[in-house]
């Protein structure tokens, strides 16, 4: 039976749209298939065909979705990460390294009738700028809500108890390392959630295997997560270890899962924001679990409680306003597809994917 994964390559975040397209198959991966065209020429629906196909031959299948489109695919990475197809075209411009070798270039172009675009290039040029328009603003308040985090965490920064964090973040460490094996491999960066059209959306009860060994913190922004994931990445940065790692939807610098494929492993900070990933880990047997927040006297916070609660709630307006205004830029994106859909001779691509899943299926027997 095939396995089958979701994740984000990119996200929207505080610092625009941020990419670990990089990180979709590893330098070692057999063939990279990159597709170009504009938007609704078939690219996402010939990914999720190709995906549905193999799935069927009982192949492996990771789909990575489309941060800004709920129904989109970024790309398709099939087998052990042996065979991709991925979509190349703007915001996450993909060009071949090796040609030929690696990487082919799939013009979806080739299949359009382009005087029947053009009739229309007056209303995609405005479309386009519209949708830029919407994402700039998104942005803006995406870091207005980072900054509203920041003044959050300090609160509960400028009265932790540095020796107690230090100690639990020492031995949770040590117990979620222990069985990884050293020098197996680099790590590879994605995220499990996203800040969406729909809202935020997180993909991590796919990645969590039924057996998997789960590490649970949780706490509040500047309560000490943070030391906990930043002293285990540099462990595993300097060990070589071979690891997921899982960005936060808002801020990529920081970090809400790690995964230890080697040991199942998971480390997940279950009450991140703005994402929640309480429901994944739901029925997993939890091997330990740390809440931050009693290590600091709630006696402390009193006077501050009512600046949190204001920060708190600037911290979700942003996320909110953000969300309406990536809204508002599907809605002009599905309105540019109108533009180019019945352009596009359906048939011919169809035959292409055709011969295309024969290929791979050939390729990954």
């Amino acid at each position: 039976m095939a396995n089958i994964r979701h994740v984000f390559p990119g996200g929207n975040t505080c610092h625009g749209f941020y990419s670990f397209y990089d990180h979709m198959v590893s330098p070692s991966v057999k063939r990279k298939y990159i597709l170009k065209g504009g938007p609704g020429v078939g690219k996402s629906t010939l990914m999720k065909r190709l995906g549905e196909d193999c799935s069927e031959a009982g192949i492996d299948v990771e789909y990575h979705w489309c941060s800004s489109d709920n129904n989109s695919l970024d790309g398709v990475v099939l087998g052990a990460g042996e065979y991709c197809v991925l979509d190349g075209t703007a915001p996450h411009v993909v060009d071949p390294l090796y040609p030929g070798a690696v990487d082919e270039i799939i013009n979806l172009g080739e299949y359009w009738n382009r005087p029947l675009i053009e009739q229309n290039r007056d209303n995609i040029v405005n479309l386009t700028a519209r949708v830029s328009r919407c994402f700039y603003r998104a942005y803006n308040r995406l870091k207005e809500s980072r900054l509203a985090m920041d003044e959050w965490a300090s609160y509960y920064d400028e009265v932790i108890n540095t020796e107690a964090v230090s100690r639990n973040v020492l031995a949770l460490a040590a117990d979620f390392l222990a069985g990884a094996n050293s020098y197996s491999g680099p790590a590879r960066h994605l995220f499990a959630a996203a800040i969406t059209p729909l809202g935020l959306v997180n993909h991590a009860d796919s990645l969590l295997a039924p057996d998997a060994l789960v590490f649970a913190v949780k706490g509040s922004p500047g309560s000490g997560k943070s030391h906990l994931f930043s002293h285990i990445l540099d462990l595993i940065k300097i060990r070589a270890i071979r690891a997921e790692v899982y960005h936060n939807a808002l801020d990529p610098a920081d970090v809400d899962i790690i995964i230890l494929p080697d040991s199942k492993a998971v480390l997940i900070d279950f009450t991140s924001y703005p994402s929640n990933y309480e429901a994944a880990v739901s029925g997993l047997r939890i091997k330990r679990m740390l809440d931050f927040d009693p290590l600091i006297p709630a006696e402390v916070l009193e006077e501050n409680l009512p600046f949190i609660a204001a920060a708190r709630q600037r911290f979700d307006a942003g996320i909110n306003d953000a969300i309406a205004n990536i809204k508002t830029a599907k809605d002009y994106h599905d309105e540019l597809e109108t533009y180019y859909t019945p352009a596009m001779d359906l048939e011919s691509i169809e035959r292409f994917r055709s011969r295309l899943r024969d290929e791979l299926l050939e390729l990954l027997k």
